[in-house]
């Protein structure tokens, strides 16, 4: 059995907390997200077929993005069940919803990579790659379908260890996996003249080394579940249990990797695939720099399943409300340094001044909201763990379905029908993402709203 060690949350004040597991939480992210960076970045630098790679990692945006919504459906479930049951100091639950949310996790990631490989070819062209950069798109998929496996159980598995109170051990596994990542792209990629096989190569390794340090972790700790029957009703209440709280990430995740499709879409019929190569870089970093605030709130995540399966509500009040400011903050400094040094991070994708331009461009369009952000995410993550998960699931609905993708497909045409600020079609599909970040924040505080006045 599971073997508790001393409680952290116990420990430290809110504010001690949410530095303690925000910071390695952070870092993980912003570790983990550099892994899909370096992709990217060692693409650019491919040469001839540069152009090619990139658009074909921009191409398979919306694949990557539905592999990992599927890894936080039981990631950030399992973790958060577990640290709900630390606060009911009840380690035999705490094991077995550990076991189920392995289990759930390893029949996902396998099931959709042998659905994905069956049908690769099919959803290549329905991507709209063809040629080239159907070639180089085939090459980086085929490894990571393997690749998607290591990653998802690699995903739990250092969301458990931060939710049993050690968030340093998951920013340095995780960081050492993206060393990793580096060397064995460098390595693959041009000393063995791999190309973009290599760069998908160094992924697949260095995801490896993160899944099997984080379990070796977890075994020397006395952490790892034991292996026990569990009967099906069991099964299926916690599985239920945790699809319910992992559903709003993971719909989010689904429906952002369908918006990508919308987009890139759109961008193929009215611009070019040179369009949907900016679009790659430009959406890159805006993941670089939303990392902080996913990893603020997915650390609060464990804090306030504490707070609220102890029932100490003012707690779990105090960790929003800090949190919301932290992520304010953040928000507009990162828009600033963006908006005023973004050209510099550029030079990590590429060294063509034209592409420069255009990835600045849209740029200063996908940022106008992003010092909002902060407050949505706050509001889905208390919304998520205390027990109101469809209202979770709505904003995502709201910002993709309802918001995003109609301005997406309708844009163009306003935009190209009126001839709005000499503003080519293409580029105004950018517009929609700022729109949909003011209209689900909307949303979102009225639900934060109508809550507590129910709850009064």
């Amino acid at each position: 059995m599971i073997t508790l060690h001393s409680n952290i949350y116990e420990k430290h004040s809110v504010n001690k907390l949410i530095l303690t597991f925000s910071l390695p939480a952070i870092a993980s992210l912003l570790v983990e997200t550099l892994t899909i960076v370096l992709d990217t970045s060692f693409a650019g630098h491919l040469g001839e077929d540069s152009e090619y790679a990139l658009a074909a990692l921009g191409l398979l945006s919306p694949v990557m993005t539905f592999f990992l919504a599927l890894q936080t459906l039981f990631a950030m479930s399992t973790a958060i069940m577990i640290s709900t049951q630390m606060g009911n100091d009840n380690p035999f639950r705490i094991n077995n919803y550990f076991q189920t949310g392995v289990l759930m996790t390893l029949l996902i990631s396998i099931g959709a990579s042998v659905f994905t490989w069956i049908g690769m070819d099919e959803i290549l062209v329905s991507l709209h790659a063809s040629g080239a950069i159907y070639t180089q798109a085939k090459q980086y998929l085929s490894f990571i379908l393997l690749s998607n496996v290591f990653s998802s159980i690699g995903y739990t598995m250092t969301s458990v260890i931060r939710a049993f109170g050690y968030p340093k051990m998951e920013m340095l596994l995780i960081s050492f996996s993206v060393v990793v990542n580096i060397v064995a792209n460098a390595i693959l990629t041009f000393g063995m003249s791999l190309g973009i096989q290599g760069i998908a190569l160094g992924t697949l390794i260095s995801e490896f080394v993160c899944a099997l340090i984080a379990i070796v972790f977890l075994l020397r700790k006395n952490l790892m579940f034991r292996i026990k029957k569990i009967s099906v009703i069991d099964t299926l209440k916690m599985v239920y249990e945790m699809a319910k709280i992992g559903l709003a990430q993971t719909l989010i995740q689904l429906l952002g990797g369908i918006s990508a499709l919308v987009i890139n879409e759109q961008l193929m019929q009215t611009g070019s695939s040179g369009y949907v190569a900016t679009w790659n870089i430009a959406n890159k970093i805006y993941m670089l720099m939303i990392m902080p605030i996913v990893g603020i709130t997915q650390a609060v995540q464990t804090i306030i399943s504490y707070f609220n399966g102890k029932g100490e509500e003012s707690k779990k009040n105090l960790t929003v409300k800090r949190t919301i400011l932290i992520c304010f903050i953040y928000g507009v400094f990162s828009t600033m340094i963006v908006l005023f040094g973004g050209k510099y991070m550029l030079y990590l994708f590429t060294t063509d001044k034209e592409i420069f331009g255009k990835v600045m461009a849209i740029i200063k369009v996908i940022f106008l909201t992003f010092p909002l952000l902060g407050i949505t995410y706050t509001i889905m993550t208390l919304l998520q763990v205390t027990g109101k998960e469809l209202r979770a699931v709505s904003l995502g609905v709201i910002r993709q379905v309802i918001t995003i993708i109609p301005l997406v497909i309708m844009l163009p045409y306003l935009f190209s029908a009126w001839e709005i600020g000499g503003i080519d079609a293409a580029f105004s599909i950018f517009f929609a993402v700022p729109v949909a970040d003011l209209l689900t924040l909307f949303v979102a505080i009225f639900f934060i709203v109508s809550k507590k006045r129910l709850s009064s």
